[in-house]
Protein backbone atom coordinates (compact mmCIF):
# COMPACT_ATOMS: atom_id res chain seq x y z
CA UNK A 1 0.00 0.00 0.00
CA UNK A 2 1.04 3.58 -0.51
CA UNK A 3 2.91 5.20 2.37
CA UNK A 4 1.57 8.71 2.89
CA UNK A 5 4.90 9.75 4.42
CA UNK A 6 3.96 10.19 8.06
CA UNK A 7 2.25 8.15 10.76
CA UNK A 8 -0.42 10.85 11.05
CA UNK A 9 -1.33 10.77 7.35
CA UNK A 10 -1.26 6.98 7.26
CA UNK A 11 -3.57 6.98 10.29
CA UNK A 12 -5.98 9.26 8.43
CA UNK A 13 -6.12 7.02 5.36
CA UNK A 14 -5.66 3.53 6.81
CA UNK A 15 -6.68 3.89 10.46
CA UNK A 16 -3.19 2.72 11.40
CA UNK A 17 0.20 4.45 11.45
CA UNK A 18 1.82 2.30 8.75
CA UNK A 19 0.52 1.23 5.34
CA UNK A 20 -1.21 -2.15 5.41
CA UNK A 21 0.63 -5.11 3.94
CA UNK A 22 -0.95 -6.90 1.03
CA UNK A 23 -1.44 -10.63 1.44
CA UNK A 24 -0.07 -11.59 -1.97
CA UNK A 25 0.73 -15.23 -1.19
CA UNK A 26 -2.90 -16.44 -1.21
CA UNK A 27 -3.72 -14.69 -4.51
CA UNK A 28 -4.62 -17.28 -7.14
CA UNK A 29 -4.87 -15.10 -10.23
CA UNK A 30 -2.22 -15.89 -12.87
CA UNK A 31 0.31 -13.08 -12.53
CA UNK A 32 2.96 -11.74 -14.89
CA UNK A 33 5.66 -9.43 -13.54
CA UNK A 34 7.61 -7.08 -15.79
CA UNK A 35 10.41 -5.20 -14.03
CA UNK A 36 13.16 -2.81 -15.02
CA UNK A 37 16.68 -2.26 -13.77
CA UNK A 38 16.35 1.53 -13.89
CA UNK A 39 12.94 1.72 -12.21
CA UNK A 40 13.10 4.32 -9.42
CA UNK A 41 9.56 3.52 -8.21
CA UNK A 42 9.74 -0.27 -7.90
CA UNK A 43 12.42 -0.97 -5.32
CA UNK A 44 14.49 -4.08 -6.23
CA UNK A 45 13.89 -5.54 -2.76
CA UNK A 46 10.13 -5.12 -3.21
CA UNK A 47 10.22 -6.73 -6.65
CA UNK A 48 12.26 -9.61 -5.24
CA UNK A 49 9.79 -10.03 -2.36
CA UNK A 50 6.88 -10.13 -4.79
CA UNK A 51 8.60 -12.65 -7.05
CA UNK A 52 9.39 -14.87 -4.07
CA UNK A 53 5.86 -14.72 -2.69
CA UNK A 54 3.48 -14.87 -5.62
CA UNK A 55 2.44 -18.49 -5.89
CA UNK A 56 0.66 -18.01 -9.19
CA UNK A 57 3.54 -16.35 -11.06
CA UNK A 58 3.19 -17.44 -14.68
CA UNK A 59 5.68 -15.09 -16.35
CA UNK A 60 8.52 -12.82 -15.31
CA UNK A 61 10.61 -10.50 -17.47
CA UNK A 62 13.42 -8.20 -16.36
CA UNK A 63 14.56 -5.47 -18.74
CA UNK A 64 17.83 -4.01 -17.38
CA UNK A 65 17.64 -0.55 -18.97
CA UNK A 66 13.91 0.08 -18.44
CA UNK A 67 12.47 2.51 -15.91
CA UNK A 68 8.90 2.64 -14.60
CA UNK A 69 7.36 4.51 -17.53
CA UNK A 70 9.30 2.69 -20.25
CA UNK A 71 6.88 -0.23 -20.08
CA UNK A 72 4.29 2.10 -21.63
CA UNK A 73 6.20 4.87 -23.38
CA UNK A 74 9.50 3.40 -24.57
CA UNK A 75 9.96 3.43 -28.33
CA UNK A 76 10.87 -0.26 -28.19
CA UNK A 77 8.12 -1.34 -25.76
CA UNK A 78 6.36 -3.09 -28.63
CA UNK A 79 9.43 -5.28 -29.10
CA UNK A 80 10.23 -5.92 -25.42
CA UNK A 81 6.88 -5.72 -23.61
CA UNK A 82 3.67 -5.70 -25.64
CA UNK A 83 4.10 -8.97 -27.55
CA UNK A 84 4.96 -10.87 -24.35
CA UNK A 85 2.11 -9.21 -22.48
CA UNK A 86 -0.41 -10.11 -25.17
CA UNK A 87 0.85 -13.70 -25.28
CA UNK A 88 0.40 -14.09 -21.52
CA UNK A 89 -3.06 -12.52 -21.66
CA UNK A 90 -4.16 -14.79 -24.50
CA UNK A 91 -2.76 -17.88 -22.78
CA UNK A 92 -4.51 -17.26 -19.45
CA UNK A 93 -7.65 -15.55 -20.73
CA UNK A 94 -8.18 -16.65 -24.32
CA UNK A 95 -10.74 -14.80 -26.42
CA UNK A 96 -14.17 -16.39 -26.47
Amino acid sequence: AYDYGSPEKNQLHYNQTTPPAYAIRPMKVPTAIFSGGEDWLADPDDVSFILDNIQSLVYQKFIPDYNHVDFIWAMDANQFVYADLLNVMEKYHPPT
